[in-house]
């Protein structure tokens, strides 16, 4: 009966904090990206309509800064908060209505503590270390911005046609950070501590890297946006559920129940047959080299092609989510740290800013990664009712309605409809992949550092390579290709 209260107050704590945070970076968007340029439109010299554009482009940058401090302190009272219901315990609860603002007051702690440096440390890397594990965060996230904005005109700057390998670059420069700092601490704690997570991203790096490029290369572009837009129109079409294997028939289902009349109804079916044909069966022909009375085996080979697909990429997701919980230190990965072998490893001599820094970029990496998985492999911001399920019941009419409810908003561009729609799927997404990584930390047990590296090198790097070469053989029998 306590663990049902509990999380009802979970719940209300995270509806509070969302609009906190989200409030906070719509607020600094709409005034920076929005308003300003919109009252420099009254003067037309130069220095104006620099400043203006100056504004617009400075956007997604003050946006990510706006968002990562409020959001890693809702993260840390999530993870606590979440943690404590699974074991069946009290979280947090005295700081503020409910414990609402534990991790603020343990914010403005850490900005208020000495900050010590070590005798014996290097000075310059071991302040620099904190910087180099940080930076990354704010730019990382960049091409991610108007992917899942659903392109919103303040971001379009941000995407870059090779988003995803932006990304995983940025991704790769935070062990630098973490190696700096062990060194940098004249600690054999810290040393161990940063030699460790420098081992543990090599080996799990590549299996990570792999499971996105099989995406990619089912998507046949390198570009986050694009790779969103391919997955709209409904659940059968995200990558985790088939992506472009269910396209086809997501598309065909959509044509057979387009209308009620008989005669159309005829049409529809003859249009279905068809999009199965164009999709399935002519690309396995083609694959195959069969000739005409074959679509038999043609039509058995495509059906298995599809199966392998969507097997495929969940294995796919599986491999990107341990690759990732291994690259940010996350448990059962956290050998890094260890705090029963190396007392906190590579931040042990860390303190007051320093120390913060690293806890806040621990819990923003948590958030990329999930974001990342969330436009990779579950739609980005599409909404997971089918295009054609949502027109049978009403979406378009209902659509309609809210846009009326919203013009005068919509008219002074205080709220962009797909925006708005698509934001509040993404946040939903992101933050379930997230609850799903505290409760895998507060399930699993750490590994040794000897099962880390088997795990990794004889387990999950030869299973994404196979996974891999399945998908490229797969998709030349399903017509997965951009535009389908």
């Amino acid at each position: 009966m306590r663990n049902g209260a509990e999380i009802l107050k979970l719940g209300t704590l995270t509806l509070v904090w969302w609009c906190i945070i989200f409030g906070a970076v719509w607020a600094a968007c709409y005034i920076v990206g929005i308003l300003i340029p919109m009252a420099l439109t009254s003067y037309e010299s130069d220095a104006a309509r620099m400043t203006a554009e100056t504004c617009r482009a400075l956007t997604p940058i003050l946006s990510v800064l706006v968002f990562i401090p409020i959001n890693a302190m809702f993260m840390v009272l999530f993870e606590r908060r979440g943690l404590a219901i699974f074991t069946v315990r009290l979280g947090p609860n005295r700081v503020g209505p409910d414990g609402y603002l534990q991790t603020a007051a343990d914010a403005v702690k850490l900005l208020f503590k000495e900050d010590i440096t070590p005798r014996g440390a290097d000075a310059f890397m071991f302040t620099l270390a904190p910087i180099v594990f940080f930076a990354p965060s704010i730019f990382g996230a960049m091409p991610l911005l108007a992917a899942v904005t659903n392109y919103h005109e303040l971001f379009q700057i941000a995407n870059l046609p090779t988003g995803i390998f932006f990304i995983l670059a940025a991704s790769s420069v935070p062990v630098v950070g973490i190696v700096m700092g062990g060194w940098a601490s004249n600690n054999k704690y810290s040393l161990v501590g940063g030699l460790r997570s420098a081992a543990q991203a090599i080996s799990y790096e590549i299996p990570l890297v792999l499971s996105l490029v099989t995406v990619c290369l089912m998507a046949g572009t390198l570009d986050v946006v694009q790779i969103a837009k391919q997955q709209s129109g409904g659940i059968l079409n995200w990558n985790i559920f088939g992506g472009g294997a269910l396209r086809g028939l997501d598309q065909a289902i959509s044509l057979k129940f387009s209308s009620s009349a008989p005669a159309l109804q005829e049409l529809s079916k003859s249009s279905f047959e068809q999009v199965l044909k164009s999709v399935y069966l002519e690309p396995t022909a083609q694959a195959l080299g069969l000739g005409a009375g074959q679509e038999g085996l043609a039509g058995i080979i495509a059906a298995f092609a599809v199966v392998l697909l969507i097997g495929s990429i969940w294995i796919a997701y599986g491999l990107y989510m341990t690759g990732a919980c291994a690259e940010i230190n996350r448990i059962p990965f956290d050998l890094p740290e260890a705090e029963s072998e190396l007392v906190s490893g590579y931040n042990t001599e860390y303190s007051g800013i320093k120390f913060a820094i690293f806890f806040l970029a621990e819990f923003t990496n948590l958030f990329i990664v999930a974001s990342i998985a969330a436009v990779m492999f579950f739609g980005g911001g599409d909404c997971p009712v089918p295009a054609w399920l949502g027109t049978a019941l009403g979406g378009p009419q209902i659509a309609s309605v809210i846009n009326q409810a919203l013009t005068p908003l919509i008219e002074i561009k205080l709220v962009d409809p797909p925006t708005l729609f698509a934001t509040i799927w993404v946040i939903l997404k992101v933050y379930s992949i997230v609850f799903f990584a505290v409760l895998i930390r507060g399930t699993l047990p750490r590994f040794r550092i000897d099962q880390l590296m088997d795990f990794g090198w004889k387990r999950l790097i030869p299973l994404s390579l196979i996974v891999f070469v399945l998908v490229v053989y797969a998709r030349e029998f399903v017509n997965v290709h951009v535009g389908t």
